[in-house]
């Protein structure tokens, strides 16, 4: 397939495209600079300078496409309006040749589970950073038509190759800056970012109509032992200060309450629909194994 990615340069976006080019599909990726295009041509795939409100150069990649895959993150506060109309550009170029569109959402759609174990059919309870998700997933499975298989992921938090969260984290840490929002003992699920990028490849070719996928894997962690490894990773004797959530939330904002959130989820729909194997080794592991110069 020919597949056109947004978000192709990004963490996420950068090891699904090469999963799934590595599975011998072609890539037609998003980036927003000349330095995107370079990394995009280096690694065999073909680039397009464009950006979310370039809405003609989005209906263009997607009708030309076989299938699409967005995991274009935009940051500014135009963010959730920016993506919304890029969507709606993008699924109204859809026709009857198109097989998938793949839509990147997120586990903070779930909000706090409680200290109970959930899959994909648990309500959604989102937290303020991410209150629009759910309307935003609902607008890709909506545009189900022909024989489009729509699939939305919530990966959980993402770790590995420096990158995610835990790479914010080690910076902070390498410059005295880690704190905990909260007490830490709540609890994280996470995904490796390989083992993720295998998701979307599996879901793009596999996925039925419809399906949504938590990306996540193994035993929930808590958030104290995950800062208190970076903190050892980054150098540190595995020490880290722990500030209430209200005094975090007044220098993080609605990111501590992320930060905060005590989840378990399961991801046993992509075990079975997609026979996925997301085994890698545990974020703990890695950090034992990492020393940041």
């Amino acid at each position: 397939m020919r597949v056109f990615v947004t978000g192709a340069t990004g963490y996420i976006g950068s090891a699904v495209c090469d999963a799934v080019k590595k599975r011998g599909h072609d890539i037609v990726g998003l980036a927003r600079s000349s330095a995107g295009i370079e990394k995009l041509l280096a690694r065999g795939m073909h680039p397009v300078q464009a950006t979310l409100e370039d809405h003609k150069a989005l209906r263009e990649m997607t009708h030309d496409a076989d299938a699409v895959i967005y995991c274009a993150f935009e940051r500014s506060p135009q963010g959730v309006e920016m993506e919304a109309r890029a969507l709606d550009s993008m699924l109204g170029a859809v026709d009857s040749g198109h097989e998938a569109f793949v839509y990147t959402s997120g586990c903070w759609v779930y909000g706090d589970t409680g200290g109970k174990t959930v899959d994909e059919s648990a309500p959604l309870h989102p937290i303020e950073l991410v209150a629009w998700r759910p309307s935003h997933e609902k607008k890709v499975h909506n545009a189900r038509k022909h024989k489009l298989r729509t699939v939305v992921i919530r990966p959980g938090l993402v770790y590995g190759d420096g990158g995610g969260i835990p790479g914010r984290m080690i910076e902070q840490a390498k410059a005295g800056q880690l704190v905990i929002a909260g007490d830490g003992e709540n609890h994280w699920t996470t995904v490796r970012i390989d083992a993720l990028a295998e998701l979307y490849a599996l879901a793009l070719e596999r996925a039925p109509a419809g399906a949504t996928y938590n990306g996540v894997n193994g035993d929930p962690v808590k958030y104290a032992d995950v800062a208190r490894a970076i903190s050892r990773a980054a150098g540190g004797n595995g020490q880290v200060d722990a500030i209430p959530l209200e005094q975090a939330r007044k220098t993080m904002g609605p990111f501590a309450d992320a930060l905060a959130l005590d989840q378990r989820l399961l991801a046993a729909k992509a075990l079975v629909d997609l026979a996925w194997d997301p085994e890698r080794p545990t974020i703990l592991e890695e950090l034992s194994n990492t020393t940041v110069v």
